[in-house]
């Protein structure tokens, strides 16, 4: 899943930890304790490169990197 990637890269970007720390299938909060910004930061980042956006409630019920790859596929496109 090529989103998967792109998504992992993202997210470690913007929590700024190894992209390695961040597994499919774990909990994202498990590398770094995310916060109402850090999840901003995320939905801003998921928007400019894929080009959706993604709801803020959803985001944050996104649990792992699976997840939240599977939220931007079926996300609205701008």
């Amino acid at each position: 899943m090529e989103n998967l990637e792109k998504t992992r890269e993202i997210v470690a970007r913007v929590l700024r930890v190894p992209a390695a720390s961040l597994t499919p299938d774990g909990p994202i909060g498990e590398a770094v304790a995310m916060d109402s910004l850090s999840l901003a930061e995320i939905a801003s980042a998921l928007d400019d490169e894929f080009g959706v956006r993604v709801p803020g409630d959803d985001l944050a019920a996104s649990m792992s990197l699976r997840d939240l790859a599977a939220l931007v596929a079926r996300s609205p496109r701008r």
